[in-house]
This record gives structure tokens, C-alpha cells and sequence, in this order.
């Protein structure tokens, strides 16, 4: 199978912590944040003082590099493996960043590894040099803003001059507060051996020793004009490289600023790092296990499953920050990438929980907490479940177009709460923590869902894309399937009498006039993907008969594209987090293979590179909005 990434994780640890390469060879253009803003990364051999790059130059300057030319890539869940080969030598680079789910103290360290190993062919060779960088651009969010740099015992770092922690809000914003740490003893500062648009270059160091020209500590640099970078030159021809952030305070949660959740088991930021760096090779073996079975497993389903999630499993996962709140419970949330940068988004957190219900169901009540913490506060006044707690970093209460109620998602999101708890229960062995917890909160959700869900009013929800509707079929189902479960969650069956009464309803009054079911009850030529059905099927409730459930995939099959199945009958654009949860609507093999063809080509095709979109075109594969964001969280569904 031809792979071609749209982009690869490299060091990807969290929202501010995340540096990609967009580019089809690691040194064709400079690595990014998942913002686009860019944060390069240098790598080279010296060799007898040449120089052969392998990471961190532009295309345009091909005739001025001896490049150690790229040869393959291969991305597994956990790790990006580079091959690199010419007729001097072979290089090997592993970016790994261990983000196990059922190990938090491992998870939540700041920190992400790059592993070398170089063969040289030059029999002749006498003085031979691996040289990595990583720019100081990474810690500052604006031209304007200057950085100082400090040695410590275990690094040389750098930081704003001005530290302001928790400063700045919104969506493609990058941290500039905090310090980056190039976690090596010998690191120091240098200028880059080549940048776009200016600068020297180097091609022969005069003196090989010391092969790049060195910046003094005790000064005040701009990293957007004089580009110092952290730097690094081994000797040795095997090793690995860590690479850590230290945020000082990562969020702000209900006016408290929570340290970061390390903390627990370490005294300090340098104490972590120590540990991180002596845990490599224990660490390592922990994720090539699991890659191994997670690979095995997506594989047996089909090669391109296997590929879709392990390009989505960094991304779903570092698009989070995990904290502990006061009352020492987990806290896991989301920030709302490339979508106003909303933090703890509740319809962000349901389509992603099937990765995390599968490997560890407690962040998935870690995502919940905040937003069940918030609508039991006196600063919300609706009788529905609100949409987030705030905007990154700061989780303070919801401030989304100001909570005007034109702007909230009534049905949606007390649909998500329930349906989220009751997934909870069935895949962490029947915990209802929660729901018991706040017994009157979700009594007077449902009774929102039944008063107001069946037939919904002209309202926001997930995917009004294409404007928003009243009277969606899509939205009906989930009040249907929010009601289920909440019965479930309660044990109450008369709740459950009432949602496949509903069902019973629904299957008539959504019924088009060709073979599937409508976009909204009034429109009779129209269709939608149902992906909200899924949880009939997995959830094991059943209200919904076989015969619309095979009927839905007869449809989508019908209308399926090269890059997907559109969202609805008005656009040809698709959410790739739904498409693959149609799947799971009837299991139809055929079809779950289309769909990750479709998506795919998508993936291999599109000329938009950037960290995986979760909203495209479906005949062009064009990036429509959205990216790094943990929706595709959503894309594990099958494992489910």
C-alpha cells in the first residue's frame, strides 16, 4: 500500500508541546507547530567537516546540501521511524513520544525522545559528528517577544524574557511562557546552519571539532530574526536525544492553577526529566509492545485501518492536557483545535472517546468532570448540558459567543453527556460514578431530551456545517439514544419504554422517499449519515430495527466519493470521525474496506499538509477547517 502521510507526528506531547513535518521528505521545508507557525528542527552528519543534512532545510537550497537522501518512513502509533541513506552513510532517526493510556505517571511527562543510529560507509572517515537542533521559536507566540537562554545540570534551555504563565487564550496561539529544554548536559546555543531567505550557510566548518559557530548565554535574543537554536553535537554513532517542556502551570481550572500532574511522583521538573531519560529503554519496550498489538489488531481489520490509526493515535491523544483537580480526580481535557480553542468541548469529547473507552474509560470521566463541575455552578442557567468550560488554557467556565442561548446546542450536548456516561458503564466493568453523583443534574437533562428531542427546534448541533436546521433526524436520534441511556444509567425501564416507542416513530416519520432515512423530517428527498446510531449497536440496546440499519449503508454506498461518503445530501464534504463511525452501523465489510480506502486516498492525496483534518472534501480532498484535532479519537470505533 502506497503511504503517503498528509503530515507526521514528531515530538507531540500536547497542545503547545506538538511539532509536525508537513513535507513528503524531513528535509524538504521546515518542521511546524500543528498551528503552522513553524518550529525547525536541525539534524546533520559531519563527516571530515562535510556536512550531509538530513533534517531542517528548505527545498530551494537542494544545490547547496549534501542531503543523506530520505528512503523510508514508516509511522507506528507511538513512534516515527525515519531512513536515511547515501553512499557515505545510513541514518536511522525514531521520534517516540510515550503516550501509553494506562500508564498516567508515564503519559503526563512533558517530555518526547529521538532516538539515532548512523552507519558509515567511508571506510576512511576519521572524525565523524551527529548534530541536532530544535529552534528557540517554539517558546515564544510573537515576533515582538524576545527569549533568554539558561544552563542548567541536565540541559540548555530557553524562555520569554517576559514570563507571563497562563497569559494568553485562543486557538492557534502558541505558548510563550514556560522553558524548552534540550535535555543534554553539552547543549548550547547556535546560530542555524541554514535559513530560508538569508543567513550564511555552512558548508566546510573550518574547525571540525566544534562544526557550528556558538551564541554567548548572557544575552537577549529575537528568535524570529537571529534564530538561535538549542543544539546539540554527539559523538557517538547511537544514541537518543530528549526533548522536554516545562509549562510551569499548564491550566487554569475554576480560577485555581493546577501544576502539572508529574508533580505527583516527582519533586521537580528536573527529577522527571532524570527519570524519563534512565526509563528510555523501558519505556521504549512499553510502546514497541504496544504498537505491536494495537497494529495486530487494527491490521487483521484491514492494512489501511492499520494506517489511519496509527497516524490518529498521537494526534487524538496530544490534543489533551491531563490534570488533577483539588479533590485529586482526574481531569483530561481537550482543547478545541483550529475551532476557537475552546477547552473541554463536550461534542469535541464524544466523538473522540472510543480510543480512550478502549484503553482507558476513566479519562473519559475526566473529560465529563469539568463539564458537569460547571453546570452545577450558579453561573450556568440552562436546563441543557453546557458546550465547554472555557477557552485554552484557562477552564474557567464557558465564555462561547458570550453563553447566548442562539448560540448553545441544547439537544446535542445533553445527548453526548448521557450517551458518554453510558459508555462509560459498559466499558469500565458498570462504573455509574458519575451519573449517582449528580442524579438531580441528569434527571432534569433527560427531561430536556423529552421534552424538546424528539422533533428539535431549529438549533446549533455538531454538524451544521452547512447551516443549521431545525427538525434534524440526526439530532432526534441521539435525544432517542440519550433517553436509552439514561435508562440504562438509572435502571428505570420506564425511560426505555419511552425511547423505543420513540424509535418505533422515528423510523417512520425519518423515512425518505428513496431507500434511507431523511436529513430532517420535512425534507423527503434528503439523507444523512446516521453515525449517532452506533450506539444501539454498542451499547447493546437494540431499539433500532435491522432492516434501516442496512438500508443506511445501501445509501452511503451509493453515495460514496473517492475520498468518502459526504455528511449530508446539501454538500459534497465529509467528518471523517463519522464516516468511520457509519461503519459501525451494520457490519458490512465491503463497505468499512471503501471507507478506509476513501479516507485513505484522503490521507496519501490532498494537497493540504497539515495535521489530520477531521473536515474535507469529499471529491477533491481538499481541507475544509479542523486539524490536530482530537475527534479523531473517533476513528478507533471499529476496535470497539
Amino acid at each position: 500500500m502506497n503511504k503517503r502521510p498528509v503530515a507526521v507526528p514528531l515530538f507531540t506531547v500536547d497542545p503547545y508541546f506538538s511539532i509536525w513535518s508537513c513535507a513528503d521528505k524531513l528535509y524538504n521545508g521546515y518542521t511546524k507547530h500543528w498551528s503552522e507557525k513553524p518550529w525547525p528542527i536541525y539534524a546533520a552528519l559531519y563527516i571530515d567537516g562535510v556536512v550531509h543534512t538530513i533534517a531542517g532545510t528548505d527545498e530551494s537550497y537542494k544545490s547547496l546540501r549534501n542531503r543523506i537522501h530520505q528512503t523510508d518512513l514508516q509511522i507506528t502509533p507511538l513512534s516515527t521511524i525515519y531512513t536515511f541513506e547515501n553512499n557515505v552513510a545510513k541514518v536511522k532517526l525514531t521520534f517516540t513520544t510515550p503516550l501509553l493510556l494506562d500508564r498516567l505517571d508515564i503519559l503526563t511527562r512533558p517530555v518526547s525522545y529521538m532516538a539515532y543510529e548512523i552507519e558509515i560507509k567511508k571506510d576512511d572517515a576519521e572524525n565523524v559528528q551527529f548534530v541536532f537542533g530544535i529552534s528557540s521559536q517554539g517558546c515564544v507566540n510573537r515576533f515582538e517577544q524576545n527569549i533568554e537562554f539558561k544552563r542548567t545540570p541536565f540541559s540548555m534551555s530557553c524562555g520569554n524574557v517576559v514570563q507571563n504563565p497562563l497569559g494568553e487564550t485562543g486557538d492557534r496561539v502558541t505558548i510563550d511562557w514556560g522553558y524548552l529544554h534540550l535535555c543534554d548536559k553539552d547543549a548550547h546555543i547556535a546560530e542555524p546552519p541554514m535559513i530560508h531567505g538569508g543567513m550564511k550557510t555552512i558548508g566546510r566548518p573550518t574547525d571540525t571539532r566544534r562544526p557550528i559557530h556558538r551564541f554567548p548565554l548572557n544575552k537577549v535574543y529575537n528568535p524570529h530574526s537571529e534564530m538561535p537554536y538549542l543544539y546539540t553535537i554527539k559523538e557517538e554513532l547511537s544514541g537518543v536525544i530528549t526533548v522536554a517542556y516545562d509549562e510551569i502551570k499548564p491550566i487554569e481550572y475554576f480560577y485555581t492553577q493546577i501544576d502539572e500532574y508529574y508533580t505527583k511522583y516527582f519533586d521537580s521538573f528536573e527529577e522527571m526529566v532524570k527519570a524519563a531519560i534512565k526509563e528510555y529503554p523501558e519505556i521504549k519496550k512499553m510502546c514497541d509492545e504496544f504498537d505491536k498489538k494495537l497494529m495486530t489488531e487494527a491490521g487483521k481489520l484491514s492494512e489501511k485501518y492499520e494506517y489511519i490509526t496509527s497516524l490518529a493515535y498521537r494526534q487524538a491523544i496530544a490534543a489533551h492536557k491531563l490534570i488533577e483537580d483539588t479533590e485529586g480526580n482526574i481531569i483530561f481535557l481537550s482543547k478545541e483545535d483550529d475551532s476557537n480553542g475552546c477547552i473541554g468541548t463536550l461534542d469535541v469529547t464524544y466523538p473522540s472517546i472510543p480510543l480512550f473507552l478502549k484503553y482507558n474509560p476513566e479519562l473519559v470521566k475526566g473529560m465529563l468532570r469539568p463539564i458537569i463541575k460547571y453546570a452545577k455552578s450558579d453561573e450556568w442557567a440552562f436546563d441543557f448540558t453546557p458546550h465547554d468550560v472555557g477557552r485554552y488554557p484557562i477552564a474557567n467556565g464557558q465564555v462561547y459567543h458570550d453563553n447566548k442561548l442562539k448560540f448553545q446546542m441544547p439537544v446535542e450536548e445533553a445527548g453526548n453527556m448521557l450517551l458518554c456516561l453510558a459508555a462509560v458503564k459498559k466499558y469500565k466493568n458498570g462504573d455509574t460514578e458519575l451519573f449517582d453523583a449528580n442524579k438531580e443534574l441528569m434527571e432534569r437533562w433527560v427531561k430536556y431530551l423529552i421534552e424538546y428531542g424528539y422533533d428539535p427546534a431549529d438549533q446549533l448541533c455538531t454538524d451544521d456545517f452547512a447551516g443549521r436546521l431545525a427538525r434534524n433526524c440526526n439530532l432526534s436520534l441521539k435525544a432517542i439514544l440519550g433517553i436509552a441511556a439514561y435508562a440504562d444509567l438509572s435502571g428505570d425501564p420506564s425511560y426505555m419504554e419511552t425511547a423505543k416507542q420513540w424509535a418505533k416513530n422515528w423510523e417512520k416519520d425519518a423515512k425518505a422517499d428513496h431507500l434511507g432515512t431523511r436529513l430532517t423530517f420535512d425534507m423527503g428527498e434528503s439523507w444523512s449519515l446516521k453515525y449517532n446510531m452506533v450506539w444501539d449497536n454498542l451499547l447493546g440496546y437494540g431499539i433500532f430495527s435491522d432492516e434501516v440499519k442496512k438500508n443506511e449503508i445501501k445509501v452511503y454506498t451509493e453515495k460514496m466519493n473517492r475520498y468518502g461518503v459526504p455528511l449530508d445530501s446539501r454538500e459534497t464534504f465529509t467528518k471523517i470521525d463519522w464516516l468511520m463511525w457509519s461503519t459501525c452501523i451494520w457490519n458490512d465489510k465491503e463497505y468499512f474496506d471503501n471507507v478506509c480506502e476513501a479516507i485513505t486516498n484522503m490521507l496519501n492525496e490532498t494537497t493540504d499538509r497539515v495535521p489530520m483534518t477531521d473536515w474535507y472534501d469529499t471529491q477533491t480532498a481538499e481541507y475544509m477547517g479542523f486539524i490536530n484535532r482530537t475527534v479523531v479519537g473517533g476513528l478507533f470505533i471499529k476496535l470497539l
